[in-house]
């Protein structure tokens, strides 16, 4: 039988040779597609159709009765019906199509067709048999896609043949872009203009999560669109590809709307992550150098020898700073090292299960906020080559803090008792502060008390400034300090009880500089 089985429409099956149907009134919708065959030999409203179904009839159980003939025509447009078959002969109500529902067909714009009903069986298996078929059909045909494209990947090809393989078989522009928005390869199609728009969103992470996808206009991406894409009101589909549950770059189609292209893009994206990891696992003898020179500079503490190493690199013996990071898992962490060598500058990088260590040659804060990272994060103290290790060490242990305060923390030289306040827990810390405190503050001028203390230990213990940063007279700030030894049984002149009350007033919110927690 000669049909079309990709696109099945009332017209194309009534020329069908061999299937038996005549159209007798077409209507607009007789391009429309359609589905199987769909009987109704009994009264009663049509059932719910999915739309597109051709519903098909003796009408015995309507005889003249045109006003039924009307509530089934109508109910068959109303459902979604793409046509009507109405069986004639013997056993069905009409020899002959009558002139009435000719004239109910076309006052509700429904194509109709006529068969032999006794050929009604034969006529629904058949269409039945051939969209079977033709559903067939449309799966091997991205199976087929997928196997083709598969073998470009098998036999060595890169991402750029990968892409043009997928446009020369789909007539869809494709292109890939790394996790940083650089193009990593795009078909010969793929307008250029796109490039550089489509990396400036990727890059500010205008981007699609796994899970997720982005549809976009052609013309907001360009800056001076072409008249093509004005025209034909071209369409950017920007799906992420991924290794393990982390993004590793992403695919960029200007679809066709083909349903094979369709179906067979999850498995380009799939070879587009495998290309990805292949081309990983190629630069892993770069990565572990990279990794041994991370862990000699280490070693190296005196300048000399620091600058010497840096030079045999090419690289300036400029300032580093350490930074820690804990990925969300391995793979995360695989992904973070070629990452952050682009955007902290990082010539020393390495990773240890999910802990990336790096040597950083810019400021690390903003350069990790514009990435957008957002897991546990140390990072140590500004410092010459030869300091490369006590950097690192500060970094860890600011990573340590990191994991409970929830935020990248920044070590800073002699401010150790900041970690320690930042890594205990919120009600130990109250419990701490007021086991220390409250006798002084719970006294008669409690709230003074507290004020010339902190001032005391913020001036070093001296009276003469504590008086004039406060305002009062020495022998003021004398006598509230024998209060206080009355009042806690401390010896404020030993380093215990000092670091115990200076970290009570940190844990209660007082900062250098201030009097109060709000202010002197």
């Amino acid at each position: 039988m000669e049909l079309d089985k990709e696109t099945f429409t009332v017209t194309k099956l009534a020329k069908a040779k061999d299937l038996g149907l005549r159209l007798v009134h077409g209507g607009t919708g007789v391009e429309r597609a359609v589905g199987i065959p769909f009987a109704i030999e009994r009264w009663g409203p049509i059932p719910e159709l999915h739309g597109g179904e051709l519903v098909f009839t003796s009408g015995r159980h309507l005889g003249e009765d045109w006003t039924e003939w009307k509530v089934l025509l109508e109910g068959a447009k109303a459902a979604g019906a793409a046509g009507v078959i109405i069986g004639l002969g013997s056993g069905a109500a009409f020899e002959t199509l009558p002139a009435e529902l000719l004239r109910l067909a076309g006052a509700n714009d429904l194509p109709v067709l006529t068969a032999d009903y006794a050929e009604m069986g034969r006529i629904a298996h058949t269409v039945t048999g051939l969209h079977s078929e033709s559903q067939r059909d449309a799966y091997r045909r991205p199976l087929e896609l997928q196997m083709e494209i598969t073998a470009i990947v098998a036999r060595g090809g890169s991402f750029g043949d990968l892409l043009d393989g997928w446009q020369q078989r789909t007539q869809e522009p494709v292109a890939v872009f790394d996790r940083l928005g650089r193009v990593m390869a795009r078909s010969s199609a793929f307008p250029s203009s796109l490039l550089t728009p489509l990396g400036k969103r990727l890059a500010s992470h205008e981007a699609p999560r796994l899970g997720e996808h982005f549809n976009l206009s052609a013309t907001t991406l360009e800056a001076a669109p072409d008249m093509a894409s004005a025209e034909t009101g071209e369409r950017v589909e920007i799906y992420p590809f991924a290794g393990n549950d982390t993004v590793r770059g992403y695919c960029v189609r200007i679809p066709t709307g083909q349903e094979t292209a369709e179906l067979a893009a999850p498995a380009l994206r799939s070879l587009l992550a495998l290309e990805f990891e292949r081309l990983w696992f190629l630069d892993e003898s770069a990565r572990r150098k990279r990794a041994e020179r991370f862990a000699r500079l280490l070693t190296l503490t005196e300048p000399g020898s620091a600058r010497t190493f840096l030079r045999s690199l090419g690289i300036e013996g400029g300032p580093l700073r350490g930074v820690a990071i804990e990925a969300r898992n391995e793979t995360h962490a695989e992904v973070l090292i070629d990452d952050l060598a682009v955007v902290l500058a990082a010539p020393f990088i390495r990773h240890r299960h999910r802990i990336v260590e790096c040597l950083a040659t810019v400021d690390p804060r903003q350069a990790l906020a514009d990435y957008g990272l957002d897991v546990p994060t140390g990072i140590g103290t500004r410092g010459a080559p030869e300091h490369s290790a006590r950097s690192i060490r500060q970094a860890t242990l600011a990573l340590e803090t990191s994991r409970r305060a929830g935020t990248p923390i920044e070590y800073v030289d002699g401010a150790s008792h900041e970690f320690l306040i930042n890594a205990a827990p919120s009600d130990y810390l109250e419990a701490f502060s007021s086991a220390a405190l409250a006798p002084i503050e719970n006294s008669r001028g409690g709230e003074a008390l507290l004020r010339t203390l902190h001032t005391w230990l913020l001036e070093r213990r001296s009276i003469e400034a504590t008086a004039e940063r406060m305002g009062v007279h020495r022998h003021t700030v004398r006598n509230r300090m024998q209060r206080i030894v009355q009042i806690t049984g401390h010896d404020l002149d030993g380093i215990d009880a000092q670091t115990e009350l200076w970290l009570a007033f940190k844990a209660r919110g007082f900062r250098d500089g201030e009097t109060s927690p709000t202010g002197p």
